[in-house]
């Protein structure tokens, strides 16, 4: 697909991140929206975060400030 076409099937509004496009190939990322479900708590209706506030903290941290940075670094050539 090309640049015109991620455009008009609507991804630039997506949660897929376009990256580049290089030799007719779109390469792009996503990340969850959500936590694990292995998170929640025994109701299953919300995070357990007395139990997984670290791992939960850690998770959202790479999401958020992590791999953002990480794929700044990328370069497709």
């Amino acid at each position: 697909m090309t640049r015109k076409q991620w455009r008009e099937k609507g991804y630039d509004d997506s949660p897929v991140v376009f990256l580049a496009e290089r030799n007719g190939r779109i390469y792009a990322y996503t990340l969850p929206g959500e936590l694990p479900s292995d998170f929640l708590d025994k109701s299953g209706q919300d995070y357990d975060y007395k139990k997984f506030g670290k791992p939960i903290r850690l998770l959202k941290r790479m999401v958020n400030e992590d791999v953002p940075n990480i794929v700044k670094t990328f370069r497709l050539t």
